[in-house]
């Protein structure tokens, strides 16, 4: 049986090319926090984070030292990071992922309550790079606040306008009403696009968009390319525990989530022999697979969810897709 070879990854680290974003204009109305010198009055809840501190941790976030990067950074955006690092490190051209650095387009804190706390931020850094919308958590107390999550918002979008008391955002449930969808069925909704297409029962309510067309058009070109000898499966689900949403102006959700993808190789048969490329072999610390391979990614999405009843379907605002790990059988 004559070999086959892995189609070119598709999970490469996060760039400002993967998403085709170029010329991007963000418009962002109404979104900014009050200046540290404002207070919340008596009947405005408090936020969880003040104008000065967000202002440290997205300082601290910039400057981190990529040889510890677990120090401000957690969850999807760290794995992404690391990866890429490893990656980095035995293939020198390989992209970088985004700077979380630049100007501050919007800040979102939600009220204090009990950990973890988070809030939300988008960067505009310079040189033309793409606009990045960053989850930002903490996990107790005495921990430092790390940046879990970061997207590129897509060509054309902007963000929507939150609805806001006082200095804070309203965050939603993962089961609020009155919407759509909740925001956990629009994330899971989302996921299940990613991996079966149209044939998704959320695929009528969810717009198209680059990310989609993106994923689902790479996967069938690896379907497409190994079938004869490889069984070949994708599949992506809502990572547990990373799932934020605030309430929008419009009365719908700007929900913020994370998708685990894994996409399986799995030989038909003796003698089948599997070449990786050199960002996956880098992470697999080998160039060939001859049991089979997984490959792990993590797809970071932001979708605006109308209101019930409104005109409109579920939208990708902003979304990354980053390889975090390749396991050999």
């Amino acid at each position: 049986m004559r070999p086959t070879a892995v189609p070119r990854s598709v999970a490469a680290p996060r760039s400002a090319a993967a998403l085709a974003v170029v010329g991007l204009l963000l418009a962002v109305v109404g979104c900014s926090t009050g200046s540290s010198g404002e207070r919340a009055t008596a009947s405005e809840p408090v936020p969880a984070v003040v104008t000065a501190q967000v202002s440290r941790v997205l300082t601290a976030v910039g400057d981190v030292d990529p040889a510890a990067l677990d120090g401000r950074f957690g969850g999807a955006e760290l794995d992404v990071r690391r990866a890429a690092a490893a990656v980095r490190a035995q293939v020198p051209t390989a992209p970088e992922p985004a700077p979380l650095a630049g100007r501050v387009l919007m800040t979102a804190v939600p009220p204090t309550g009990e950990w973890p706390r988070w809030f939300v931020t988008a960067l505009q850094p310079g040189g033309g790079a793409v606009p990045q919308v960053v989850v930002l958590e903490q996990a107790g107390p005495r921990d430092p606040y790390r940046a879990v999550a970061a997207a590129a918002v897509l060509p054309g979008v902007s963000l929507p306008d939150l609805a806001r008391d006082g200095e804070t955002a309203e965050p939603l449930a993962a089961d609020a009403a009155g919407l759509l969808a909740t925001p956990a069925d629009a994330l899971s909704g989302y996921a299940d696009v990613l991996t079966r297409g149209d044939e998704a029962p959320a695929a009528a309510s969810t717009a198209d968009d680059a990310l989609r067309t993106q994923v689902l058009s790479e996967q069938q070109a690896e379907r497409d390319g190994v079938s004869e000898f490889v069984e070949y499966t994708a599949a992506h689900a809502p990572r547990e525990g990373a799932l934020w949403s605030l309430r929008t102006a419009d009365g719908g959700a700007l929900v913020l989530g994370v998708l685990s993808g894994t996409r399986s190789f799995t030989p038909r048969g003796v003698g089948v022999s599997q070449t990786l490329p050199p960002d996956l072999a880098a992470l697999a610390g080998r160039a060939d697979a001859p049991d089979g391979l997984e490959v792990r990614t993590a797809e970071v999405v932001v979708l605006h969810v109308p209101a019930a009843g409104a005109p409109a379907q579920v939208s990708l605002v902003a979304g990354a897709r980053g390889t975090t790990g390749v396991e050999v059988r």
